[in-house]
């Protein structure tokens, strides 16, 4: 769905700041205010050219760059894969949650250190997505993704979407959600299609927020962890086999 002008150049402000590797720790004390109202002036759609001015002076970042990495004009929300790739993948799980994690950024180095993966079957991985052509594999194995424009995401009827619905669904929710930090609701609604259509679209914005606030802040986050978020609709009712009609 279409982003706002707005939302796009507040995006674009959090990837200029990322890439300057300025953390919102790092701008709360160049503006000399908290870090939790650093996060709200940049979530703030109203938010004024001063405030702007004043943030790109502080990292000294250009006004007119920001626009112009902005894409007012296309919004570029993400890329998919053929499904001929999308078939590899998804015959091979080891290889699809490895071209995954190269997607979020990690390198094979850090793969080999945080997972349960030798560097033997990290090189294997990394020759196959290069012969396939989803990578450019250079020297001491570093990475070049290709078609890397926005986020990756997968067909939910592909092969690789079908994969990783039937390996999230039940997993994800057989859990207590008690923990602290931990949320769930469930609320039942009766709505016509405008209404529907309405809060899908609100749920993709919302998503794409979370997504692009992940990437831009939480990286450098020392208490930061990986968090699932799901939201869904469907038409369902209390099943009530124990009251039966007559």
């Amino acid at each position: 769905m279409p982003v706002s002008q707005i939302d796009q150049f507040l995006n674009a402000l959090k990837r200029a700041l990322k890439a300057k590797n300025i953390i919102y720790k790092d701008l709360a004390q160049s503006l000399d205010l908290s870090e939790s109202s650093v996060k709200r002036i940049l979530a703030d759609k109203s938010i004024s050219l001063e405030r702007i001015e004043e943030i790109c002076r502080a990292c000294d970042l250009s006004f007119a760059e920001i626009c112009k990495n902005a894409n007012f004009e296309e919004e570029i929300s993400g890329h998919t894969l053929s499904k001929e790739h999308e078939k590899v993948l998804a015959e091979n799980p080891r290889l699809l949650h490895y071209f995954i994690m190269l997607n979020d950024g990690m390198t094979p180095q850090k793969i080999e250190r945080e997972f349960d993966i030798s560097a033997n079957e990290s090189k294997k991985h990394l020759l196959l997505l290069d012969k396939i052509n989803l990578i450019e594999l250079h020297p001491r194995d570093r990475v070049k993704l290709k078609n890397k424009a926005g986020t990756l995401r997968f067909r939910r009827d592909g092969a690789v979407g079908r994969t990783l619905f039937l390996q999230t669904k039940n997993n994800f929710l057989n859990y207590d959600f008690n923990e602290e930090g931990d949320y769930i609701r469930f609320s039942t609604n009766s709505f016509g299609p405008v209404s529907l259509a309405k809060f899908k679209k609100k749920f993709d914005k919302l998503v794409a927020e979370i997504q692009e606030e992940s990437r831009v802040v939480e990286k450098d986050d020392n208490e930061a962890h990986d968090i699932g978020i799901l939201l869904a609709m469907r038409p369902w009712k209390y099943p009530l086999e124990a009251i039966k009609k007559k």
